[in-house]
């Protein structure tokens, strides 16, 4: 059996990770940091067409919905880089009234942390992935308004530059953004990851970054304490145990693999594993009467409308915020309409040319209060190394959530109405990236699993990082936030906190 000491044990390798990491090798600490997948470089990911799986135990899911629950579209990465590898770059921050539902709108709960607390966090963070049009970042402007951001920000104002982490300009390392429009893996790396951004991490001397490690327990002493992590390696013809011994320890990996660590450990306490929240986006197609400027723009988004994002409508129903699709529509969908509809040649091209110039694609994102049942566990069925699956349990979403949609969606289309749709249509949008809310925070206990500080309640010298930490959601992205809370615990740690 393999033995690894360091001054401090992270499992899980994403921005989280390496941010937590970063001041902590900087004070001289050793840190051991073990990735249940591997690591792909940026050219490696394109040879091979993404990436996120090798093929082996450690990189492949491991869960399962829950028998009597839908299929649901769950999608993460195992891997160096984690989440960043396969984001889109939407960094906003979350916004106050996030933190303070309870005081502010009467319902859910406030975070035990503040929006002012975490603005130096916030750009700090801003600063480390390098995020366009946000206050961290100054020497990366934000990306112009396309055409179609001018003809909407009048009607669904207050209408903002849309902060994200693909470059505006170039730097001495990467190009600005290419307008490819295929950011889950960016052709030019302009993109912000954790590889691109946060690389000296994983290069430093004083880092034991173990890939293809599994983490499968923690032990504890008599104390209480945490004493060790357990691991299988896979980088052999056959696992091979690992132990990792450090007087603290940082789960930095995911929304699904931190409860269910703790799970098999042996640690939890209630609100483990509970709580677990994605944004499933709403996607609305707006067909104008006139074409209204798709197709342009620095890049695949470039502005997003608050009008909803705030307000005392936020104590009955859902907030929202609005990003249009610069790209427009694909053009599968019109083309099979007027081939179904007999249409052919120069009127089928007209037909479907006009009807993609014409139509806004909106991209929503909502809230919900928090439910218990939507939640993991573990399976009584085993993956590949014998351990237990996680099983996921998510139910449909509230009223809070359904009100707010249809309220918002009513409201969109009377804003637009200047523009005289022809046609309103819902799709379905995409889903299944954001793993929030399974360790969330409180400041009580009750149905909290860390503290202010992200430190388990019951494991003093055990720490619980990234969105499964929200102990709410907001309707804005979340990675910004995850990234900033990484930050403050890693100067924390680093100050021997």
């Amino acid at each position: 059996m393999s033995l690894v000491e360091a001054d401090v044990a992270i499992v899980g390798a994403g921005a989280s990770a390496a941010l937590i990491a970063q001041p902590l090798l900087a004070a001289g600490k050793r840190v051991a940091m073990l990735e249940r997948g591997r690591l792909w470089t940026h050219a490696e990911q394109l040879r091979d067409g993404g990436g996120w799986s090798d093929g082996t135990p450690g990189s492949a899911w491991n869960h399962e919905v829950a028998p009597d629950d839908p299929p649901y579209p769950w999608n993460y990465v195992y891997g160096v880089g984690g989440a960043t590898l396969r984001w889109s770059g939407v960094a906003p921050r979350l916004s106050p009234g996030d933190f303070a539902m309870r005081s502010r709108y009467g319902v859910m709960t406030d975070w035990p942390v503040s929006y002012d607390e975490l603005v130096p966090a916030f750009e700090h963070a801003e600063a480390a992935l390098q995020v366009a049009g946000a206050a961290g970042a100054p020497d990366q402007p934000a990306h112009p308004f396309s055409p179609l951001d001018r003809v909407l920000e009048p009607l669904l104002d207050p209408y903002v530059p849309l902060p994200q982490a693909r470059l505006s300009r170039p730097t001495a390392e990467r190009p600005a953004c290419c307008g490819a429009t295929t950011c889950d893996l960016c052709p030019v790396d302009a993109k912000g990851t954790a590889l691109n951004t946060l690389g000296d991490v994983f290069a430093h001397a004083a880092l034991e970054l173990r890939t293809s490690t599994v983490a499968t327990r923690i032990v504890r002493a008599p104390d209480g304490r945490a004493s060790a992590l357990e691991a299988l390696q896979l980088n052999g013809t056959e696992p091979a145990p690992l132990t990792v011994r450090a007087p603290r320890f940082v789960l930095a990996a995911g929304g699904f693999e931190n409860p269910a660590l703790l799970l098999r450990s042996r640690i939890e306490r209630p609100g483990t594993g509970e709580y677990l929240f994605d944004h499933a986006h709403r996607t609305l197609l707006v067909v104008a009467r006139d074409p209204v400027g798709v197709g342009h723009g620095a890049t695949i988004a470039t502005g997003l409308s608050a009008a909803w994002l705030e307000g005392a409508f936020r104590s009955e129903r859902s907030g929202a915020v609005v990003t249009p699709y610069n790209p427009g529509i694909a053009l599968a969908g019109p083309l099979a309409e007027g081939l179904l509809a007999g249409r052919r040649g120069a009127r089928l091209h007209d037909e479907v040319a006009g009807r993609w110039a014409r139509t806004i694609a909106l991209d929503v994102l909502l809230e919900d209060v928090p439910q218990r049942a939507r939640r993991i566990e573990l399976s009584p069925r085993k993956d590949a190394l014998g351990l237990p699956l996680i099983r996921v349990h998510y139910g449909p979403a509230t009223a809070y959530e359904d009100d707010g949609w249809r309220a918002i969606r009513g409201e969109i289309e009377t804003r637009l109405a200047p523009l005289q749709p022809t046609r309103v249509e819902e799709p379905r949008g995409p889903a299944g990236s954001h793993l929030l809310g399974t360790c969330r925070m409180a400041t009580d206990g009750a149905d909290g699993v860390v503290d202010r500080d992200m430190r388990h309640l019951d494991v003093e010298n055990l720490w619980v990082a990234g969105g499964s930490a929200f102990p709410t959601y907001g309707s804005l992205h979340p990675t910004l936030t995850i990234a900033a809370l990484a930050v403050r615990l890693g100067g924390q740690l680093a100050a021997g906190a």
